[in-house]
Order: C-alpha cells, then structure tokens, then sequence
C-alpha cells in the first residue's frame, strides 16, 4: 500500500498534471514571446512558478490598482541556457498593444522573480 506522504505526493502530481496552466487568448489580450535567460538556472520545472511571478510581478508594479492576468505556457529551456517563454496578458483598462509596448521595454533588461533573475534577451508580442 502507499503511505500518507506518497498518496499526498501522488495526488498533487496528479492536480498539476491535470491543470492547464496556459489559457487561450481572450479578446482583450496580448501573447508575447520571450528568449529569456535565468541565474540561477535551476531547471524548467522549478523555474515555471519563478517566471510566472517576474512577468505578473513586473506587469503588477507598471499597472498598479488594475485587475491583471498573466498565463504562462511551459518553459522550453536551449542547451544555450536561455528558454523561451509565451506569456499571455491582459490588464483591465489597458490597450493589448499599450501592453505589448511595455512588454517590448524588457529587452535587454533583467526582471526579478522570487528565487531567479531573468534577463530578457528579446521580447515581441502580438494582438
């Protein structure tokens, strides 16, 4: 049989596994494209919660007191160490390609996640 902490392991994997964690696009949204760069690299998986706060994060502080949402396809990490990250925003209020032209503004830039730095190496987004 399985013990208490392997069922619970079994169950949150299988939540996860369930969930799709990338929505299709609504009407008042911008997908964007990323080649980005973390340090530390420490893996997609465990990166996939980081980027997610750094681009809500990093949308949040620019469009303060509006209702946001920020889906974030699975990180594709290169042997070059870069990965490639589709973010699909929308900000109450807000244009998809005001937000897109802020987007844009992280190239060459570094945005802060929670345990990583990510450097945006380029960044494009389309309506």
């Amino acid at each position: 049989m399985f013990s208490a902490k392997t069922l619970c392991a079994l169950l949150a994997a299988a939540t996860v596994a369930a969930a799709s964690p990338f929505r299709r696009q609504d009407s008042n949204s911008t997908t964007c494209y990323f080649i980005m760069t973390p340090t530390p690299d420490l893996g997609p998986d465990t990166l996939q919660t980081d980027i997610n706060y750094a681009v809500g994060h990093t949308i949040g502080e620019e469009y303060p007191n509006h209702d946001l949402t920020d889906d974030n396809a699975p990180l594709v990490r290169h042997n070059d160490g870069t990965y490639d990250v589709t973010s699909v925003i929308s900000v109450s209020g807000e244009t998809p390609a005001d937000v897109g032209a802020f987007v844009k503004t992280w190239e060459s830039q570094t945005i802060d996640g929670i345990v990583a730095q990510w450097y945006v190496g380029a960044a494009d987004c389309v309506e």
